[in-house]
Formats: C-alpha cells, sequence, structure tokens
C-alpha cells in the first residue's frame, strides 16, 4: 500500500490522541536533556527518563523491549553500539 494516511480529528485529539503522545514524547525528551552534562551517567539519565515517564503515566517502549533492561537507549561520547554489552 502506497498511500499516506490521513488521521482523523478522533485519532489525533484528547488523551489517547497521537499528538498528545507526541506532547508526551516532547517532555520526557526535554527532562533527558536537562539531565545531560560531563560526569553524568547513562544510568542516571535512564533514571530521569523513567521518572518522567512514570509522572506522566506513560510506559518507556524501550524498557523490556526483547528484555532490553532500561527505560532509554544512550551512548556516550556519540558512540554507537548494538545491544547491550557486557
Amino acid at each position: 500500500n502506497n498511500s499516506i494516511r490521513v488521521y482523523g480529528p478522533d485519532e489525533l485529539e484528547g488523551e489517547s490522541g497521537l499528538r498528545h503522545a507526541c506532547a508526551m514524547g516532547r517532555e520526557v525528551l526535554d527532562a533527558a536533556g536537562k539531565a545531560l552534562r560531563v560526569g553524568v551517567t547513562t544510568d542516571e539519565v535512564d533514571r530521569v527518563v523513567h521518572e518522567a515517564c512514570i509522572e506522566r503515566d506513560v510506559y518507556p517502549s524501550p524498557l523490556n523491549y526483547y528484555n532490553f533492561p532500561k527505560s532509554v537507549c544512550t551512548s556516550v561520547n556519540e558512540v554507537i553500539c548494538h545491544g547491550i554489552p557486557d
């Protein structure tokens, strides 16, 4: 199917709508960004993201995805790795 889906008002508005979901995601991302500084650990960033999600009554999607143990995927100094390091 090559068509572009157009969402209607019922799917966009309200607490279960896409706009609300996007706003919650933006707020959690902002909270994570405020926690970033030299020396902060990825565990601390994960804690901040997890708490921000709980405060907003949303679920952190990475948590338990294929047994992933964190609420956010992070990397240090722009290093990218796939999977969970030992």
